[in-house]
């Protein structure tokens, strides 16, 4: 009866918090997951290392584009035998050695930018590489697919399908959803959401 509006107002909170808060690069995957270029390497690069290997010619460093396939596969100008990204290949790929030395001269993205990558970070650049290194347009190009229905513990519990989704991700936490609250808490929740 009254579970439409808690859509709306679940969909409100998230959309607050994903504005009101700095979106975390190391999103967390687990070990069969198929890493997306746009949900999971895209942010990990902008915030690292598209100030030096991005879209901006004049602060551009080696002639090196890591937001565009064709320059990461391309042979390096400074040594045309190695590959920035060699897609399947992380041990081949440039980039993977830069992360990982602790060569100082080498290192990636350098010491004295103050910027370091998370061994989550890493992991997830690495395992990017290894599926095949596909780069993937924008989001907002991208036309949406409908996904398929996660397994979940309790299909009864799930009246729409946005429910299945969200019991997925508590399986995966080990959680329980709450019992269904009552009216006035309903109305306390609607009334703290839209006065703050």
């Amino acid at each position: 009866m009254l579970r439409q509006p808690i859509y709306f107002i679940f969909f409100l909170s998230v959309l607050s918090s994903a504005c009101s808060e700095k979106p975390s690069s190391g999103i967390s995957l687990d070990s069969g997951d198929q890493v997306s270029y746009n949900f999971h390497v895209r942010p990990i690069l902008s915030d690292n290392c598209f100030a030096c290997h991005g879209p901006d010619e004049n602060k551009r460093e080696s002639g090196l584009r890591l937001d565009m396939a064709e320059s990461a596969y391309a042979a390096l100008k400074e040594n045309p035998g190695a590959h920035a990204i060699v897609p399947g290949k992380p041990a081949a790929s440039e980039v993977v050695r830069r992360l990982e030395t602790s060569d100082e001269t080498e290192m990636m993205p350098p010491p004295d930018s103050n910027l370091k990558l998370t061994e989550e970070e890493k992991e997830t650049i690495r395992k990017w590489i290894k599926q095949g290194a596909a780069y993937e347009p924008h989001w907002a190009f991208v036309p949406p697919v409908k996904s398929d229905l996660p397994e979940v513990s309790d299909p009864e519990w799930a009246q729409h399908e946005i429910d299945h989704f969200i019991l997925a991700k508590l399986d995966r936490l080990g959680l329980k959803p709450n019992l269904p609250a009552d009216k006035m808490h309903l109305l306390k929740r609607l009334s703290i959401d839209l006065t703050g």
